[in-house]
C-alpha cells in the first residue's frame, strides 16, 4: 500500500509541475538588455456581446522576483482566439496604472516602462456596436513576457 501511495504522490507532483510549466511560457526573451524577466499566461475570455468590455483573469508573476529594482523595461504580449476575430476587435493590455490599445495580436510595447514589475496585467477586449456576437468568440490564450531591471 505504501509503495502505491508514494507513486501516486510522485505522479501528482509530476502533473502539478507539468501544469505549472504549461501556465508559463516564454516565446521570446527580452532583447533590450534587461536583467530579468517573468512570463505567464491564462486562458482567454469568451466574448458574447458587442459593446461590452470583457476582461481576462489576472496574469501574475509566480513566486518571488529576483533581487532587482523591479522596474519594467519592456512587455511582450500575445493573445489568440479559437476563431479569427472580427477586424473591429479592440484589444487592450492593462496594469494597475494604465491601459494600452494593442495594434495586433502579438507585439512589444515600452508603454509600461518604469512601472512596478511585480504587478500583474489583464487583457481587455471589446467589439463595438450592440447585440450578441454570433457565434460567440472563444479566447484561447493571453500571454505576457515582462522584462525588468
Amino acid at each position: 500500500m505504501r509503495g502505491r501511495h508514494g507513486s501516486g504522490q510522485v505522479a501528482m507532483h509530476a502533473i502539478a509541475a507539468l501544469l505549472a510549466a504549461m501556465a508559463t511560457s516564454t516565446w521570446a526573451a527580452p532583447d533590450d538588455g534587461t536583467s530579468h524577466s517573468w512570463s505567464a499566461s491564462v486562458n482567454g475570455p469568451a466574448l458574447y456581446g458587442r459593446g461590452l468590455r470583457t476582461v481576462s483573469r489576472p496574469i501574475l508573476p509566480s513566486g518571488n522576483l529576483p533581487q532587482s529594482e523591479g522596474v519594467i523595461t519592456s512587455v511582450r504580449w500575445r493573445y489568440s482566439f479559437a476563431a479569427t476575430p472580427p477586424t473591429d476587435l479592440q484589444a487592450y493590455l492593462c496594469n494597475d496604472t494604465r491601459c494600452v490599445l494593442l495594434p495586433q495580436a502579438e507585439g512589444k510595447t515600452d508603454a509600461f516602462d518604469g512601472d512596478d514589475a511585480t504587478q500583474g496585467f489583464v487583457f481587455a477586449f471589446r467589439l463595438p456596436g450592440q447585440g450578441p456576437v454570433a457565434p460567440m468568440l472563444q479566447g484561447k490564450s493571453n500571454q505576457v513576457v515582462v522584462g525588468f531591471r
